[in-house]
C-alpha cells in the first residue's frame, strides 16, 4: 500500500512537470514570444489611452476654474 501511494505521487508529479514543460516550451517558441509582445502592446496602448483621457478631463477643468477666476467667457467650438 506504502509503495503504491509514493507510485501515485510520482505520476502526479511527474503529469506536473509535463504540463508546465509544455507551457514553458510553448512561451519560448517565437509564436510564444509573439503572443506575449502582442499583450504587452495591448496593455500598453490601452494604458497610453487612459492617460490621455484622464488628461484631457484635467486640461478641461482647470480649463474651465482659470476662466472663472479670470472673468473669461466659455467658447464653444462648432
Amino acid at each position: 500500500m506504502r509503495r503504491l501511494f509514493w507510485i501515485l505521487i510520482g505520476a502526479g508529479i511527474a503529469v506536473a512537470v509535463v504540463f508546465k514543460g509544455r507551457e514553458l516550451y510553448r512561451r519560448i517558441t517565437p509564436r510564444g514570444i509573439a503572443e506575449q509582445v502582442e499583450q504587452q502592446g495591448h496593455r500598453a496602448a490601452s494604458g497610453f489611452g487612459d492617460f490621455v483621457a484622464t488628461f484631457r478631463v484635467a486640461m478641461a477643468d482647470r480649463e474651465a476654474e482659470l476662466r472663472r477666476e479670470l472673468n473669461i467667457p466659455t467658447t464653444t467650438n462648432d
